[in-house]
């Protein structure tokens, strides 16, 4: 009904306009804007950049490489110099399982927007055949649902808001359809995608668009495992041997891993992106810091329960032996946390009566080495609530 359509635009487009004049007014009121303005331009951008990359360091380890990109992006988009055709960002997240590719965008979500669900998550494995490209862009006419321009894409949460970009993650990228990486194609071309209906479009052109891919995954857990072994086939089928003299580890590496991503896509797809960056597998180390966050969260958790959690240096080593696997990254060590410290401290708390008071339980390696031991701390607690 074109009276409803023509009513529903102009709502939308009174609801933007009304954002963009409160943004504005929060701005001018804000008394610290005359002492940014002194030393820090201003912009439309309401974001902190230092705010969100402290965020992400908490979060996210090991992946230097990657953070000092996502550091980069935020500062183009920040000062508002990013081409305003095209979309504000677009990211390639290459590398294995469990090492923080998606957990970046959802500390993004968190940091820019105040919810870690601020954004819009397309899994692509759901879109693996050529006829679900109209899952994006709604069914084409003559076709069943035409009329209602339907599609799986958030709106909302892509164009984001005058002071804040949208967000949209396309996860597993390599398992799209053909049909629909040229649908992405267009998106990335000129940041527009109109709906098949022809009586909608998304703007893109305020969006962090992020994509993830296990694309050379194998390669990488060869490399960790072998890495002369891994050279000598690099030097046999990709390397010419002459050039080898001057090559990094890295970069040869990040080689292998682009001759997969060309073999997948297209050369103008590729192109298109901005940045593609490999992740590094998780080492040992990194595990001990990943260790330390998630007691934070359990303790979080514990906090309504009037208790929190302490780890021996035993139940640390004990916790990263169990959970150190290249092949699955963190979420090898959060099966580890879930199975040695969170279901005996879940029975223990079950045993606990409301009338207790502040308690701290700490976690140790059992005597028998194949478990933790988790019980009661007789010092007094100094964190009372």
């Amino acid at each position: 009904m074109p009276f409803i359509n023509d009513k529903l635009e102009y709502l939308a487009a009174e609801r933007k306009r009304k954002e963009m004049e409160e943004s504005q007014r929060v701005h001018d009121s804000d008394p610290k804007t005359t002492e940014r303005a002194a030393g820090r331009i201003e912009t439309r951008y309401r974001f902190d950049v230092e705010e969100v990359m402290n965020r992400l360091r908490k979060k996210i380890f090991g992946q230097e490489k990657a953070l000092q990109c996502i550091e980069n992006m935020l500062k183009i988009v920040r000062a508002d110099l990013a081409d305003p055709e095209k979309p504000l960002y677009i990211g390639l997240f290459l590398g294995p399982t469990g090492v923080g590719k998606t957990e970046i965008v959802r500390v993004l979500a968190q940091a820019i927007h105040g919810n870690r669900d601020a954004f819009c998550r397309v899994d692509m494995n759901t879109l693996s055949l050529d006829h679900y490209a109209a899952a994006l862009t709604g069914a084409p006419p003559g076709y069943v649902g035409s009329k209602e321009g339907s599609t799986i894409l958030d709106k909302e949460k892509i164009e984001g808001s005058y002071s804040r970009p949208g967000i949209v993650l396309f996860d597993e990228i390599e398992k799209a359809s053909p049909q629909v990486i040229l649908t992405l194609l267009n998106i990335f071309d000129n940041g527009i995608m109109r709906i098949a209906s022809g009586e909608e479009t998304i703007d893109f052109r305020n969006s962090l668009i992020f994509m993830t891919s296990n694309l050379g995954a194998r390669d990488i857990q060869s490399f960790a495992d072998n890495k002369l072994l891994f050279m000598a086939k690099l030097l046999i089928h990709f390397i010419n041997p002459k050039g080898w003299k001057g090559r990094e580890k890295g970069s040869l590496l990040d080689q292998v891993v682009k001759r997969k991503l060309e073999a997948m896509f297209r050369p103008e797809f590729i192109n298109r992106i901005d940045d593609i960056i490999t992740f590094n597998w998780l080492s040992q180390h990194t595990l001990f810091e990943i260790t330390d966050t998630a007691t934070e969260q359990i303790n979080k958790r514990l906090h309504r329960h009037n208790c929190r959690l302490a780890l021996d240096p035993s139940a640390k080593q004990f916790l990263v032996d169990k959970g150190f696997d290249k092949r699955f990254g963190a979420r090898a060590l959060n099966r580890a946390v879930r199975q040695y410290v969170q279901v005996p401290l879940a029975e223990l708390l079950m045993e606990r009566s409301p009338q207790d008071g502040f308690d701290t339980y700490i976690a140790r390696k059992s005597s028998n080495g194949i478990e933790l031991a988790i019980a009661k701390s007789e010092i007094p607690s100094s964190f009372g609530v």
